[in-house]
Formats: C-alpha cells, structure tokens, sequence
C-alpha cells in the first residue's frame, strides 16, 4: 500500500509574489519530492495571504481534521516557516500529528520524520511541548493568584467595575449608557492599577447585595 501524503503550502500577503515561496513553488516541490518516493499525494491544502503565526487557518485546519480522519500518513512542506513560524504552535501541531501516527517533512531543512530518527525527534518535540504548555498553564495560575491577592482582577472586568478610561472607552454598553462615556478619564488605567466602580453598575451590584 503506497503511502499516502497531504502537502500544505501557505504564503502570506507580503510574500505573494517572492518566487522561493510562492504557492506554485511549494506545490513544485511537493509533487516532486512525493514523485521521487512512490507516494500518493492525496492533496495539497492551501492557506493564501495569511500569516505563519496564526493558528486559525482555514486550510491548516482542513489538513488537521484530515489527519484525525486517518486520510494520510505523512505531511509534506516546502519550508517548517510555511506550516509555522511560532514555535509554541508548531511544537503542538506536531504533538498532534504524533498522536495520531502521522509524520511531518520539511523539504527545505531535511526534516524527514518517517525515518527511526525523525519519529525520535518528533517524541521528543511533543513531550517539549506538553512540557511548555504545563509550565505555561503553572505560571499563568500563579500570576492569577498574584493578582487577586494584591486585590486586583484577572480577566475582563466584572460587573460593576470598569477601566476608567472614559475618553477612550469602547464597550458596546459605553454611548447612550454610561454618562461619564468620552468624558475626562477617572483614572489612565493600566494592569497594576485597580479597576474603579462603574457609573451605573455599581448600583446595580449594590442593589443585588442589599
């Protein structure tokens, strides 16, 4: 059974007329390295005018859902900078493609993960990130923690408090609702202030608590 590939090129606004990038050069360099091997080439997913650090690509998300459909064994690239280029979401795409047995190449930088040694990479790359995500999730809580013990909010701010910015202000709720909107600011806000108690909400707080 031959083995089944699914290529994905990506290119973004800037780099829509850069001959080493552009689409029909990927896509080139895809079939040809499938040709070489013998390999199916089921089909090449295209993300066009969008950027490698986004993780909300349509195509991206086509090749993702294919690979938890078992349609293909391997994923090709021209470039690893075409699939990704943040390190935190290439390290768990690939975690993702190891978990459901499916290698990754990038024909620019001899990246082969179908090879003995390229299967050892790619565990190795997906235990770094389970790693990174742990340590991330570790330090946001204690950041949270930080916070509210200092008496201050994580998140967006609850009912009856705002920002303060009122010259600046862009809540929905802000024209025709708050009579403070586009006037002198209460405070200039900033992450290591406390938030103020809002115009009209803290009545209806104080209103709920009573």
């Amino acid at each position: 059974m031959k083995t089944r590939a699914i290529g994905y090129t990506r290119v973004s606004t800037g780099e829509q007329a850069t001959e080493g990038h552009s689409l029909y050069a990927q896509r080139l360099a895809i079939e040809e390295f499938c040709q070489a091997r013998g390999w199916e080439l089921v089909e090449i997913k295209v993300d066009a005018g969008i950027s490698g650090t986004k993780d909300d690509r349509r195509a991206l998300k086509k090749l993702l859902q294919a690979v938890e459909q078992g349609i293909c064994d391997v994923v090709i690239v021209h470039a690893i900078d075409r699939f990704y280029r943040d390190l935190q979401g290439l390290l768990k795409a690939l975690n993702h493609l190891r978990q459901h047995d499916v290698t990754f190449i990038s024909i620019t930088e001899n990246l082969d993960f179908s090879t003995p040694w390229g299967k050892l990479t790619l565990a190795v790359l997906g235990t770094l990130a389970e790693i990174y995500i742990d340590r991330l999730r570790q330090e946001t809580r204690k950041g949270k923690r930080a916070r509210a013990t200092k008496g201050l909010h994580n998140g967006s701010p609850p009912l009856g408090y705002c920002w303060g910015n009122c010259s600046t202000c862009t809540d929905p709720n802000g024209p025709g609702y708050c009579p403070r909107h586009g006037g002198p600011n209460i405070q200039d806000y900033t992450p290591s202030l406390p938030l103020v108690p809002h115009p009209v909400e803290r009545e209806a707080v104080r209103l709920a608590f009573e």
